[in-house]
């Protein structure tokens, strides 16, 4: 659990916020007031108590959207998913769209290499051989596929930022696929056995999905079926699906230019 959680509380805050007005603290289990970096300039949720806020239980080990958790599995329990919204500085946006270039955003890694998410890697270099515009992030030393372009991004938000100005998203299920939601980049998500888009997918995203399970079997350990789940997703079919959102048209006017605005009305 990463960031991805902590886009998933963002979108929490969000609907509470629309619905009532009002602003929201997350705390731990014990009660404490937490933060993540993906939150800054997020007017709608805080970092400390404040008169009329409501408090909502989203950490770590207390997750809404995980009904129960042991060593070998984790049982998912469905829950209003919304996309978050990230509010970036005027600089990050900059360096977005200077990075980002119209590229489709690429990641082959899942947070645990090789784990029950993962796509294999033969099947991410194949994919890259079918000459689309892709681009990958990460820090320096990430593993990239061959012939994609790498752009530097040493935070979580500077991804972002860049995926705020890519043409696309393909990836598996994870951090940087809430992203995409968050910012209203299209987006291809490869989804095993692990967790169905059930739970964790955006109906504007094209989910992939060959599990057997209504809401995924949350395996901790080394899982066949993950793995064959994954295996059923062809190369053919990514490519189909990055074809289909090529041909669509995107929104004029991104997300992250109405939120640099919205940071400078605050300034």
């Amino acid at each position: 659990m990463g960031m991805g959680d902590e886009l998933m509380a963002a979108g929490q805050a969000r609907m509470h916020y629309q619905q009532s007005g009002q602003k929201v603290l997350f705390v731990d289990r014990d009660g404490a007031p937490r933060w993540s970096e993906i939150w800054e300039h997020n007017p709608y949720i805080l970092r400390q108590a404040e008169a009329g806020c409501i408090q909502l239980c989203n950490a770590p080990k207390s997750r809404p959207y995980i009904r129960d958790k042991n060593k070998k599995t984790c049982a998912w329990q469905p829950f209003p998913l919304v996309a978050a919204e990230v509010f970036f500085t005027e600089e990050e946006l900059a360096f977005g769209q200077a990075q980002a270039q119209g590229a489709i955003v690429v990641e082959p890694h899942t947070k645990v290499p090789d784990s029950n998410k993962a796509w294999p890697w033969e099947r991410w270099e194949h994919l890259v051989s079918y000459g689309f515009d892709f681009v990958q992030l990460g820090p320096v030393g990430t593993r990239v596929l061959p012939g994609v372009r790498h752009v530097v991004t040493s935070t979580f938000r500077e991804a972002v930022a860049v995926l705020a100005h890519a043409r696309a998203f393909v990836g598996a299920e994870g951090g940087l696929h809430h992203a995409a939601a968050a910012v209203s980049t299209p987006a291809v998500v490869l989804f095993s056995e692990f967790i169905s888009p059930r739970i964790t997918g955006y109906p504007e995203h094209i989910n992939l999905y060959e599990g057997k399970s209504l809401y995924g079997n949350g395996a901790r350990l080394p899982c066949k079926q993950c793995r064959h789940s994954m295996l059923a997703i062809s190369v053919e079919q990514v490519a189909q699906a990055i074809e289909s959102i090529l041909r669509s048209t995107r929104p004029a006017q991104p997300f992250g230019s109405q939120y640099a605005r919205l940071e400078s009305s605050d300034a």
